[in-house]
């Protein structure tokens, strides 16, 4: 599989169970952005299935190998009898350079409606924006090409919270 083929079998807008609405207002769509806005999407993507086997494989495109080794790949034949549901709204809110061919993509999440498939009549989370950051890496891949690549994951980003925790609480206020 090819990189543009990995990408084309992501759904960047998520799955019937768990759409995603993206707020692209909130930070350029950089090549950083965009797969950093990939890795999350697989995350939701995986979370949302009963059968993890021919979703993880996808993760290899869109991680560092060291990354994926360490999180995903012990995953690879996971299954769930109570996947996560519901819509989720997604905005970047900010991009930090961290270094020569790195970046964190910082974004607000709105999981006011996000639950477990087995929990009934679930209430709106009370606390419904949650921060998180990808830390992304520009690699040189097996495909002889440079990607940007998730190499950590931080949810919730309790360190960045304090600069943009206000905003992402004011932002998270959707109705499906």
């Amino acid at each position: 599989m090819t990189f543009e083929e990995a990408y084309r079998k992501l759904p960047m807008d998520g799955t019937t169970d768990l759409p995603i609405t993206w707020d692209l207002a909130g930070a350029p769509d950089t090549d950083e952005v965009l797969a950093a806005r990939r890795s999350l999407a697989f995350i939701y993507w995986q979370m949302s299935s009963s059968d993890w086997s021919p979703i993880t494989p996808i993760g290899r495109f869109l991680y560092t190998e060291e990354y994926f080794e360490k999180v995903f790949a012990p995953l690879a034949n996971t299954t769930s009898d109570n996947p996560s549901i519901g819509p989720i709204w997604v905005k970047p809110i900010g991009v930090e350079g961290t270094g020569a061919d790195q970046a964190t993509v910082i974004f607000c999440t709105d999981l006011g409606y996000w639950h477990e498939v087995e929990q009934k009549n679930p209430k709106v989370r009370t606390k419904r924006g949650t921060v998180q950051s990808y830390v992304m890496k520009n690699v040189e891949s097996g495909d002889g090409e440079r990607h940007w690549l998730a190499d950590r994951v931080f949810d919730p980003d309790v360190d960045r919270q304090a600069k943009y925790g206000a905003e992402c609480t004011k932002w998270a206020l959707h109705q499906p």
